[in-house]
């Protein structure tokens, strides 16, 4: 939901956040599919995982791995993990000092 948003707040201290986010990072058409809403008067932008760092996490302590696609986020040993362009949405979890 955050690429509906320009701006998150603020979290109390000692919280963690969980976010995800489109991005056209690993395959430039994803977000075409965008196109309906901005079409319904709805904005949406997608972001670089770099870009959604710094908008969402900055200031806040990530919990490894990090930023990455949402399905590379701590799979299992035997997970299926399908190409980062069908995934298109990056995301990470980290905690406020």
């Amino acid at each position: 939901m955050l690429h509906f948003f320009t701006d998150v707040d603020a979290l109390p201290p000692g919280s963690y956040v969980t976010a995800s986010h489109a991005t056209s990072e690993f395959a430039p058409a994803t977000l075409e599919a965008g196109q309906a809403y901005t079409r319904g008067g709805v904005d949406v932008i997608g972001r670089d995982h770099d870009v959604f760092a710094d908008l969402v996490f900055r200031g806040l302590t990530l919990v490894p791995p990090g930023v990455v696609v949402v399905s590379e986020w701590r799979p299992g040993p035997h997970a299926f993990l399908p190409p980062r362009g069908d995934v298109s949405n990056n995301g990470a979890v980290a905690r406020k000092p």
